[in-house]
């Protein structure tokens, strides 16, 4: 496509996952001038071209990119809505670790702002676990298998390897500048939302006095108690997947419901079992695996992470 008549977006956020970026999506999508398109994890920076994997043919779920699309025309008409005066934004966590995503964001838009908030990559990492278990897909076996380089912990991109985020980050700040790219962490987030998401609308340009509804928690990952009530609640219900199919906008117009999404979320939170990481085991993630990228990291931000450090 000719990146000349690319129009879209004006902003991204870039991860990373199990992080707060379901978050930020959210608020984003409430503020009248922003449009964020109600797919989440578009990828199309990242696999533009590239021919969708067969899941028949990836059982591990290496190349499992659900929501991908990966035609410029049809990325561009995930923005049609947009009015005018809105800006546009989306939110694909992909971009921030898969080979070469920064060299094709530069190549369609140059002047692009991206937002990319960080969790301790120990912490991500048991999430994103519990996420896998939540939809029972998570790595067979004791969780010392992360240890083990021969195993899916180190094949899918989405688990160790995303962790890595000086090596991912530094790649983005080596293409733009500086000021294009708006760095939060986790943490921020957790202790003072309204404050995070109020220099995110200042980063973009659009009214920062807006406040969003942040009471609803995104995104929760666990173990499921009740394997009925997930099938009736859960992301993947049978009552959601039969409404989709007979009135795709009925569904739609409830995902934009705030009270409505606060009930389903509770329903399901109340299903899952959190079990807590050892602090034995978050240690030794940090010190063998990501101890030397941390400490690059919090350079390349320049922040203070001596507290990731530590269990």
């Amino acid at each position: 496509m000719n990146t000349s008549t690319f129009h879209h977006p004006d902003f991204l956020i870039i991860g990373a996952g199990k992080s707060g970026t379901t978050a930020l999506y959210k608020y984003l999508q409430q503020h009248p001038q922003v449009f964020m398109p109600t797919t989440k994890e578009p990828d199309f920076f990242a696999l533009e071209g590239e021919t969708p994997t067969d899941p028949k043919n990836d059982p591990e779920k290496l190349h499992y990119y659900p929501q991908a699309v990966y035609d410029a025309e049809e990325y561009q008409n995930l923005f049609q809505e947009a009015k005018e005066d809105q800006l546009t934004g989306e939110a694909s966590t992909l971009y921030l670790y898969k080979e070469g995503t920064h060299e094709k964001i530069k190549q369609y838009r140059p002047d692009i702002k991206m937002i990319a908030i960080f969790r301790n990559p120990a912490e991500r990492l048991y999430s994103r676990y519990l996420h896998l278990a939540r939809i029972e897909e998570q790595p067979e076996g004791p969780l010392e298998n992360i240890f083990d380089k021969s195993t899916i912990w180190w094949r899918r991109n989405d688990l160790i390897y995303e962790g890595f985020y000086y090596q991912h980050l530094s790649k983005y700040f080596h293409l733009f500048k500086p000021e294009q790219i708006k760095i939060f962490l986790y943490e921020d987030l957790k202790q003072d939302d309204l404050s995070v998401i109020k220099e995110v609308y200042e980063f973009l340009g659009v009214d920062d006095q807006f406040q969003p509804d942040t009471s609803i928690r995104f995104n929760e990952s666990g173990f499921i108690k009740n394997k009925w009530k997930e099938y009736l609640f859960g992301n993947q219900s049978i009552i959601r997947r039969m409404t989709e199919k007979i009135a795709p906008g009925f569904v739609q117009n409830l995902r934009k419901n705030p009270q409505w999404q606060k009930k389903v979320k509770q329903l399901r939170r109340q299903n899952l079992d959190r079990p807590e990481m050892s602090k034995e085991l978050k240690q030794r993630i940090i010190d063998d695996i990501y101890k030397k990228d941390i400490l690059k990291f919090q350079e390349l931000i320049n922040r203070d992470l001596s507290h990731w450090l530590k269990p």
